[in-house]
C-alpha cells in the first residue's frame, strides 16, 4: 500500500509571465490541481521539497496535497514537464482522486535476484519496466516486485506470473514479458577458437 507523501502548495492568483518568471527564479514550480468536480487550482510547490520527495519516493503514487493550510486533496501526478536540457522540472499536473473510486496508474517494476542471475552464467534481459494498475488509491503499491533469482537461463516471467495482491488488478496482456535468462554472448577469441577447432576437425576427417 501507498503512503501519500506530503507536499505543500500555494495558490498562484497572479498569472502574468513576469511574476511566473520571478517565482522559478525564487525555486518555486508552477502546477495545476484538477479533477474531482473541483475547479482547476494553478499552485505554486517548493523546488527543494520536491527533489527530495521524488529522491526519496519517487514521482509516482499518492500525494497530500496541502494548499495553504486547507483541507489535503489527494492527488496523483498525471504530468511532469521538464527541461530537456538540464531535467529541471518546469511544471507538475496533479489529479485529484477519491479514495472511494478506483483508479489506473502505472506502476514501476522493482526486479531483484540478479546477482543470483550472474552467479549462474546467466544475463538479465528486461522488458517492461512498468504497468498500468486499476485500484482504490489507498491500495496504491509504491512498486511491484519481479524476483529472478530462481529462473535458470532460458527462463522468462511475464504479467501473468506476478504475484499480485488481489485487491489490485493489471492492465494488460498476461504475456508481456517482464524479465528473461539469456545465454552469454561469446567473445570475439571464443568464436577463434570454436573456428579452429572445426577447422582441425575437418582436417582430420580428410586424413581419414
Amino acid at each position: 500500500m501507498a503512503l501519500a507523501q506530503t507536499l505543500n502548495c500555494k495558490k498562484r492568483t497572479i498569472k502574468s509571465k513576469g511574476y511566473l518568471k520571478q517565482m522559478r527564479r525564487d525555486d518555486q514550480i508552477p502546477g495545476i490541481i484538477y479533477g474531482a468536480g473541483e475547479e482547476n487550482e494553478p499552485v505554486f510547490l517548493s523546488e527543494r521539497q520536491i527533489i527530495r520527495t521524488f529522491n526519496n519516493y519517487g514521482s509516482r503514487g499518492l500525494f497530500s496535497l496541502e494548499i495553504d493550510g486547507d483541507n489535503p486533496r489527494m492527488a496523483l501526478i498525471r504530468d511532469l514537464q521538464k527541461n530537456p536540457l538540464n531535467e529541471q522540472i518546469m511544471h507538475i499536473d496533479f489529479l485529484v482522486v477519491k479514495m472511494d473510486e478506483k483508479i489506473n496508474s502505472s506502476v514501476f517494476i522493482h526486479i531483484i535476484g540478479e546477482e543470483e542471475v550472474n552467479k549462474k552464467g546467466g544475463i538479465l534481459q528486461i522488458g517492461a519496466k512498468e504497468l498500468e494498475v486499476f485500484c482504490l488509491p489507498q491500495n496504491l503499491p509504491d512498486y511491484i516486485t519481479c524476483d529472478v533469482s530462481n529462473l535458470q537461463i532460458g527462463d522468462k516471467i511475464t504479467i501473468g506470473d506476478l504475484e499480485i495482491d488481489e485487491n489490485i488488478e493489471i492492465i494488460g496482456e498476461p504475456d508481456l514479458l517482464i524479465a528473461s535468462i539469456l545465454v552469454p554472448a561469446k567473445s570475439s577469441e571464443e568464436l577463434e577458437e570454436e573456428a579452429a577447432e572445426e577447422k582441425e576437425t575437418e582436417a582430420a576427417e580428410e586424413n581419414e
